[in-house]
């Protein structure tokens, strides 16, 4: 591999330096001091190092703020640096109840519903933290087609696994509400990362795992739907 290194600048008459003002020249013939040399030397030793080490862990410069991810599969308890993560159960339904307030009408029993225009994926989730108590962001659902969908807000947040403070020594558990269209369903993975604070962290941790829905478990998920899903303790 090489690596590029800066050319000497261009050296006009009486040796100035095109540069710009301020950088002396040297004339022409002259070599560079002992020190200047090594330094040179020492610089280039560094550049290429940095550039082997780059390419052995498969690293681009563009991928320095990219997450690093930690992938399972559903009943794997998957340990990221900062948190670790399960997938128990995945369920699918037409409505939920108990939304937050920006749920419209009422049901029969008092509860108040929320329908889609899609389906509503309901995944529910363990996490527990690795040394300190945090909570975890809005988890998303990356579908096959490379879309990303947030957690849905239309669920009340106290069921959700963003609404209690992940602690260590302990799985808290907590459900990842969705809405989606169906065909996005097969092949999606579930994504969750700490919560973001006011600086962006680069190389942040997140966990995937995969929701184990092929073609064929997909539509068995969705032909199985509830009309109506309600919280566990809350129905």
């Amino acid at each position: 591999m090489s690596t590029p290194v800066r050319p000497h600048p261009e050296t006009g008459p009486r040796g100035e330096s095109r540069e710009g003002p301020g950088t002396p020249g040297r004339r022409d013939g002259e070599r560079p001091g002992r020190w200047r040399a090594a330094g040179a030397v020492l610089t280039g030793i560094a550049l290429a190092v940095a550039a082997v080490g780059l390419h052995a862990f498969g690293a681009d410069v563009s991928d320095h703020d990219a997450p690093l991810t930690w992938t399972g599969s559903v009943g794997e308890n998957v340990t990221g640096s900062r948190f670790s993560a399960r997938v128990k159960a995945v369920h699918a339904a037409r409505s939920i109840a108990n939304a937050s307030p920006g749920g419209s009408g009422n049901s029969p029993d008092g509860q108040k519903r929320v329908t889609t225009k899609g389906i509503f994926v309901i995944v529910e989730v363990g996490a527990t933290a690795t040394r300190e108590p945090q909570r975890l962001g809005a988890p998303v659902l990356l579908a096959d087609s490379g879309r990303g969908y947030e957690a849905t807000d239309r669920m009340e947040e106290t069921s959700t696994i963003v609404y209690p403070f992940v602690q260590p020594g302990w799985w808290t558990e907590g459900v990842a509400v969705f809405e989606i269209p169906p065909r996005e369903l097969a092949g999606s993975r579930i994504v969750l990362a700490p919560q973001g604070g006011l600086v962006v962290e680069p190389n942040g941790p997140e966990i995937e795992i995969d929701l184990g829905l092929d073609e064929e478990a997909a539509k068995r998920l969705i032909a199985a739907a509830k009309d109506v899903y309600t919280p566990a303790g809350r129905g």
